[in-house]
C-alpha cells in the first residue's frame, strides 16, 4: 500500500511540473480600455401653414463619444501607484434620417390619364388616374379602392374618398414634389 501511494503521489507531482512547464507566460501588450457612450437625439419641428395645415419634421441623430483610459504619462518613472487619465474624446454624429408628415405627389402622363406616385407617412404608393368631366379624375389605389381627385389653384392634388366606417368623405391633400 505504501508503494502504491508513493507511485500515485509521484505521478501527481510530475503532472503538476509538466503542466507548469508547458504553460506559456502571456506577456502580450494590454490594450487600453475604452470609455464610450451613445446617445440618440430626436428633434421634432412643427410648422403651421397659412391654410391651417400642420407639417411635422422629425430628425434623429446618434451621437457616440469615445475616449481611452490610459496611464498617466507624467508618472512613467514610477512602477506602482500610477493614476489613470482619459484621452480627449472622439465624438461622431450619425444622422439616422428625417421623416416628414408632408404629403407629396408626382405625376407621369400616360395615354389614358396619369400615373401618380404619392408619398405620405405610410410610404410611397403608385396610383392610376383616369379623367372624368370638369377636371376631376377617378383615382384607383388598386383593387376596388377608388377615389375622386382634382387639382386646386396651387397644383395640389386633392383626393376625396368615402369612408364606410364613419359614413363620411375623407379628403387628403398632396403637394407637387419639386425635383
Amino acid at each position: 500500500m505504501k508503494v502504491y501511494t508513493k507511485i500515485v503521489s509521484l505521478a501527481f507531482l510530475f503532472s503538476v511540473f509538466i503542466g507548469h512547464a508547458q504553460s506559456e507566460e502571456k506577456t502580450a501588450e494590454t490594450k487600453p480600455k475604452e470609455n464610450s457612450s451613445e446617445e440618440t437625439v430626436t428633434k421634432t419641428i412643427r410648422i403651421k401653414g397659412a391654410n391651417g395645415e400642420e407639417k411635422i419634421i422629425t430628425e434623429q441623430q446618434i451621437i457616440t463619444k469615445k475616449s481611452e483610459l490610459q496611464l498617466n504619462p507624467d508618472e512613467e518613472d514610477e512602477d506602482t501607484n500610477r493614476t489613470a487619465v482619459y484621452s480627449p474624446q472622439e465624438v461622431s454624429i450619425k444622422n439616422a434620417g428625417k421623416t416628414s408628415s408632408e404629403k407629396l405627389y408626382s405625376s407621369i402622363p400616360n395615354g389614358s390619364g396619369f400615373i401618380f406616385t404619392i408619398i405620405d407617412e405610410n410610404g410611397e404608393k403608385m396610383l392610376k388616374a383616369r379623367p372624368l368631366s370638369n377636371g376631376y379624375y377617378l383615382v384607383n389605389f388598386g383593387g376596388n379602392n377608388n377615389s375622386l381627385g382634382h387639382f386646386d389653384e396651387s397644383k395640389n392634388l386633392i383626393l376625396e374618398t368615402y369612408d364606410a366606417t364613419s359614413d363620411s368623405i375623407v379628403s387628403s391633400s398632396y403637394k407637387l414634389k419639386q425635383l
